[in-house]
């Protein structure tokens, strides 16, 4: 069978009644909003679909989230801010703010890279201490720090501006350069300093 062929609701057959699937996605426009945008009450929310049933759907939303975020982290030099957005673009469909921090070496090969710090709907506070406590670990010779947000507008606020100035001068006095801080969207994402903010 030619699965690419199959339509929307075709698809969604596969894990919840056909009638449901029509009325999922007459509500939400499109699979992919239907997998990365509703949440579990909302899905139960339909008729015909149980527990079990949002549980099936929420998993293809993670197992998409794990397959993309390891797409990316084979990406083993960064050296321009498109290259940190695509490895970062993992983030684009969290639902709550997430603040990650990229270590690298010398050579800008990534060493590893750790969420730091989850917040709620529009906010993931993270500190210079938890970000250098860990690069520190990781011997990281510089590091790129990302967050999302998951409203879809990726202007820097105020405070994301004063974050990565803290953020920057607690590298100086560690000698762990942070070289660019970016912003991931649905739509757009953007490099504070490809922007000249830092």
């Amino acid at each position: 069978m030619n699965l690419e062929y199959l339509s929307d609701v075709e698809l969604l057959e596969n894990f919840i009644p056909k009638e449901a699937a029509q009325n999922i996605l007459c509500e939400y426009s499109s699979i992919y909003n239907v997998v990365n945008c509703a949440t579990e009450k909302q899905l139960k929310a339909f008729k015909g679909i149980t527990a079990m049933r949002a549980k099936k759907i929420l998993c293809i939303k993670e197992l998409v989230s794990r397959m993309q975020r390891e797409k990316q982290q084979k990406l083993k030099i960064v050296t321009t801010p498109k290259e940190a957005i695509e490895y970062f673009r993992f983030l684009e469909d969290k639902e709550t703010e997430e603040f990650w921090v990229m270590m690298l070496n010398t050579k800008n090969a990534v060493i590893g890279s750790k969420c730091v710090s989850i917040g709620t709907l529009n906010a993931a506070l993270a500190q210079p201490r938890e970000i250098f406590n860990v690069a520190v670990r990781h011997m990281a010779s510089s590091i790129i720090v990302a967050h999302n947000h998951p409203s879809g507008n990726c202007s820097p606020s105020t405070e994301d501006i004063a974050v990565t100035r803290n953020i920057i001068k607690a590298g100086r006095l560690l000698n762990i350069e942070c070289l660019d801080h970016v912003i991931i969207g649905r739509q757009k994402s953007i490099s504070l300093k490809q922007e000249g903010v830092i």
